[in-house]
């Protein structure tokens, strides 16, 4: 082997880091309550699941109401439309998150509010709307559909 030969010039090329992955399921807990949000699905439609004792209710689509505000994504559902007890929403704060690690799941601590809302024409002043704040913990990954 002749020792004049010279060797090529060996290029290292920098490892790049991904882009975060922001998650797209939610899968959370608390005080009876279960909830399984999907901001997208096989059919490209936003899917939420809800349960606790009373109800199990399944949305779909426009029939989830999704407001971008500065504490997060505000989910909202109707568990009970209007009724003579008026109707009931349950509305969960979807917070910012990413997943970065080979899992593509991280912890999440959020809460979800139930409101009933009562009718307008009640004979005196009142408040129209109370709440029944949910605290929830889980996870939120990253799946492809």
């Amino acid at each position: 082997m002749d020792s004049t030969m010279e060797t090529a010039p060996v290029h290292v090329i920098p490892e790049t880091r991904a882009e975060p992955v922001v998650p797209n399921m939610f899968e959370l807990l608390g005080r009876g309550v279960s909830i399984h949000f999907s901001t997208t699905s096989f059919t490209g439609e936003p899917r939420l699941h809800y349960q606790d004792s009373c109800r199990e209710v399944n949305a779909s689509g426009e029939e989830i109401r999704q407001e971008e505000t500065e504490l997060g994504t505000l989910v909202t559902i109707t568990l009970e439309p209007d009724a003579d007890a008026g109707s009931l929403l349950f509305t969960v704060v979807i917070p910012r998150a990413r997943v970065d690690g080979p899992e593509r799941e991280v912890r999440i601590e959020t809460q979800g509010f139930l409101t009933r809302s009562r009718f307008s024409r009640l004979p005196t002043d009142a408040q129209l709307q109370t709440y029944i704040a949910v605290p929830l913990r889980g996870r939120a990954s990253q799946v492809d559909f």
